[in-house]
């Protein structure tokens, strides 16, 4: 067990600053304030001339992989990922004012999307009117772990994309809160033709579409990511319990069913890393088949992070269903990733239907949920 080997998927100074945070506040759920904007990660992938910092998808994914390592929940996917890629689709000036207001933190912007669908999937519908629009839809599972100002919608209207960008105090309290599995803030919103004046649709049509498909590919991206990273660390949490642990006057660790359940987890680790970097190439090379190969990656993670997670929570015994546990945390992560952003089942039925539209290409040189 002692050979066993955990090298970061992105090294660098952003990874160990945002592990050094987590560390910090592992266990800490939820944590207080608006940590992601203070840390300014909003501003990691926004344009230079936007006031950002001009970063890659792989930046942003060293804070997603440094999170991961302590089980820290924060929603930086959709803060700073989604976020940034749909304010792109909008004019040159209403996306500048917009993504500077996201860098330094003016605006609290957040999507307003179920986190078991796809953003290129809209569930709300949107009417036009003399004077505006007219927004209707229930959007169950939608994130709300930081303070938002603002909403970023996607809808469809007149069977075309549309993406709006709505006030909070528009859309109003949601019709329920809870505490998702994983340890987010979780919320209901149920629209009811909510007026909103013609300037909230930011952008419509293929400028909508192509956005909301990079947002979706990046978010899918970035999950993957955290999947890992979070595989790796309940790995080797596992590892070190079973050194540690005695049982008959020996450690755990030199029991050979053990060791070889061990071996398994981490055989379905390397597997997944491999997965990530090939989706990391494919989406840098803008391949054609980029969409495709998410889902395939999202279907094999899935059933991976599954298996490890019911492996080690049954390896730490007792422990294994103790909030308290890093491993239990990481373990309850691992399963609700799988209904992030579409779950396996979903992603499969797309797989296997050649003839289903599939959106998924990602535009943009920036690059479920379960209860």
């Amino acid at each position: 067990m002692s050979s066993l080997s955990f090298s970061p998927l992105f090294p660098g100074m952003l990874l160990d600053a945002a592990e050094r945070f987590a560390q910090d506040h592992a266990g800490a759920q939820p944590v207080a304030g608006d940590p992601v904007r203070e840390l300014g990660w909003t501003a990691t992938i926004v344009p230079e001339d936007c006031g950002g910092v001009g970063g890659t998808l792989a930046d942003l994914a060293s804070v997603v992989e440094g999170l991961a390592t302590h089980g820290l929940q924060l929603p930086v996917v959709e803060t700073c990922a989604v976020v940034p890629l749909l304010l792109q689709a909008g004019s040159s000036e209403v996306a500048a004012r917009w993504l500077e207001a996201v860098a330094d933190g003016s605006a609290q912007i957040a999507p307003l999307c179920p986190l078991s669908a796809l953003p290129d999937e809209p569930i709300a519908m949107a009417r036009h009117l003399d004077i505006g629009h007219a927004l209707s839809g229930t959007l169950q599972g939608v994130d709300v772990s930081l303070p938002a100002t603002h909403y970023l919608l996607p809808a469809l209207q007149d069977g075309e994309s549309a993406i709006f960008l709505v006030d909070a105090e528009r859309v109003g309290a949601p019709a329920a809160a809870y505490r998702t599995m994983e340890g987010r803030r979780g919320a209901d919103f149920v629209l009811d033709s909510v007026a909103v004046p013609e300037a909230a649709c930011i952008a419509r049509g293929p400028a909508a579409l192509a956005a909301l498909a990079a947002a979706t590919d990046a978010a899918m991206l970035l999950t993957a990511v955290d999947t890992v990273s979070a595989l790796a660390a309940m790995i080797q949490q596992t590892v070190n319990h079973l050194k540690e642990r005695r049982q008959f006057g020996v450690s755990l660790s030199t029991f050979q069913v053990l060791r070889h359940r061990t071996a398994d987890m981490y055989v379905r680790y390397l597997g997944a890393k491999g997965l990530v970097t090939h989706c990391f190439d494919a989406h840098e090379q803008q391949a054609a088949d980029l969409r495709r190969t998410l889902r395939l990656a999202k279907v094999s993670l899935a059933e991976s992070a599954r298996a490890c997670a019911e492996a080690a929570i049954q390896m730490h015994g007792g422990m294994g269903v103790s909030e308290e546990v890093l491993a239990t945390r990481l373990a309850q992560r691992l399963i609700a990733s799988e209904f992030r952003y579409g779950d396996r089942l979903a992603h499969a039925a797309h797989l296997l239907a050649p003839h289903a539209a599939d959106t998924g290409r990602s535009f943009s040189n920036l690059t479920g949920s379960a209860r």
